[in-house]
């Protein structure tokens, strides 16, 4: 259902782009690479199954977790800015009591790594802090994950790719070198791959990020 919906919202992207692309096309291009890092912390989701008795989240298995991006844009100037990026993100396992696990495990690190594409818009005009919004879709392979029970080492989830969707908002601060960027992001990638069931079964994860990015501009 999450790959469903994430090419039709692709294709909706692609068909407005393509339908603004003759206006697009009379704007004077500026084209750039923008770096960023990152801190991540799960806010939705199970990382395991879902029972009467018990439920295990993403927040109760990992910590908070870190990540970094690399983008290339290009702007135009009816405000738009098209990107396509690289993402890396990773968590730390925690110690966790309950569900499959009244003993307790111990989880391993758990990332991802993966390319999107996307938009941005800014909101307003100024030569001071300039808020704007954002939007990426993307695929990521969730790695592999074990965890730690009673002595004993269990496959808990296969690596596989699957869909990524990013949304958020933030302020650019531009200076004589380049651009400063302060933003807050909502993150959501499909369930991973059990490789155990069900004490493997999870659904999709939801991490608000906060980063911080610099950008270097180039004009065409």
């Amino acid at each position: 259902m999450l790959r469903t919906r994430w090419l039709a919202a692709l294709a909706g992207f692609l068909g407005a782009m393509l339908a603004a692309a003759p206006s697009l096309a009379e704007d004077a291009p500026r084209y750039g690479f923008a770096a960023g890092a990152f801190a991540s912390s799960f806010i939705g989701g199970d990382s395991g199954p879902v029972t009467p008795l018990s439920e295990t989240l993403y927040s109760d298995t990992f910590g908070t977790g870190f990540g970094l991006r690399l983008e290339a844009y290009r702007d135009f100037d009816s405000g738009w800015r098209g990107q396509v990026g690289l993402v890396y993100a990773s968590w730390g396992g925690e110690n966790f009591v309950g569900g499959e696990f009244p003993a307790g495990a111990q989880f391993g690190d758990f990332s991802l790594t993966g390319i999107y594409i996307g938009g941005r818009y800014p909101i307003g005009q100024g030569e001071g802090f300039r808020p704007y919004v954002l939007g990426n879709l993307g695929l990521v392979y969730l790695s592999e994950l074990s965890v730690v029970s009673g002595g004993s080492t269990i496959p808990y989830w296969s690596g596989r790719w699957r869909d990524y969707i990013e949304v958020g908002a933030g302020v650019a601060k531009r200076t004589s070198g380049g651009t400063w960027t302060l933003d807050v992001r909502l993150q959501t990638f499909g369930a991973p791959e059990p490789a155990t069931w069900p004490i493997g079964a999870a659904t999709a994860g939801t991490s608000l990020l906060f980063g911080v990015g610099y950008e270097w501009e180039r004009r065409r």
